[in-house]
């Protein structure tokens, strides 16, 4: 199968994180427009679908229609957030010119979540499980390692998971610590061992250790496991 990426002009969607309300409010819009219409597509390609399936018959014009209500779907998907997204996601592990060119949008996704969660987790910005979403993007970043463009960033998002209360997958971002041992990233980490709040002290402890053993993945087992020994 030929791995097709998504086209178009992505830029204007590093707005969905803009400063200016009024301009992230226009992105989340338009995202969100945009989304309506391949959710629009998509319930059209399954009506088709389930009408091409019941007939038990190859109508070619049913089934020319149903093609079309499907390549309009994928086309409209392409557009949003979810376009360049799930390019990184499942982009071939052989594949690096793709996984730097699609790994600033992953790290954007991942910004949004972090900074504007009620516009991410909003009922009209997504239309997949946002949170496989978010995982899939860590794994993949974790398996295949951190382009240069997106180290600031991925190091800001793990200092930012490590402060803040636990939200859903962000464990994962412990083993992306790996990918940034040489960076000035770890004093910071350092830092938060002496916040006030006791468990953002383990957490800050716990990614230090995954820095000087990066040939351990650390899962939630092994984060349960070093609790225990340390109590």
């Amino acid at each position: 199968m030929v791995f097709a990426e998504p086209q178009g002009d992505y830029s204007w969607l590093f707005d969905l994180v803009a400063a200016d309300p009024i301009v992230r409010h226009q992105a989340l819009a338009r995202h969100q427009a945009l989304l309506a219409a391949a959710s629009d597509a998509l319930h059209l390609s399954n009506g088709l679908w389930a009408a091409h399936y019941r007939s038990r018959s190859s109508q070619t014009r049913l089934a020319a229609a149903l093609d079309r209500a499907r390549a309009d779907f994928r086309w409209r998907e392409d557009q949003t957030i979810y376009g360049p997204v799930h390019a990184f996601r499942d982009a071939p592990d052989d594949d690096r010119v793709g996984h730097a060119r699609w790994a600033p949008i992953a790290a954007l996704y991942l910004r949004w979540e972090t900074e504007y969660p009620d516009d991410w987790g909003a009922p009209g910005s997504w239309m997949w499980s946002r949170w496989g979403t978010k995982e899939g993007l860590l794994r993949q970043f974790n398996r295949r390692g951190l382009p240069e463009a997106v180290k600031p960033q991925i190091a800001e998002l793990i200092l930012a998971a490590l402060s803040r209360p636990y939200r859903c997958k962000d464990w994962l971002y412990a083993g992306l610590v790996r990918h940034l041992h040489d960076s000035p990233f770890l004093p910071e980490v350092e830092m938060l061992t002496l916040a006030d709040d006791p468990l953002v002290q383990l957490r800050a402890q716990f990614v230090l250790q995954v820095a000087v053993h990066p040939e351990q993945t650390p899962t939630r087992t092994s984060w349960r496991r070093w609790l225990a020994a340390r109590a």
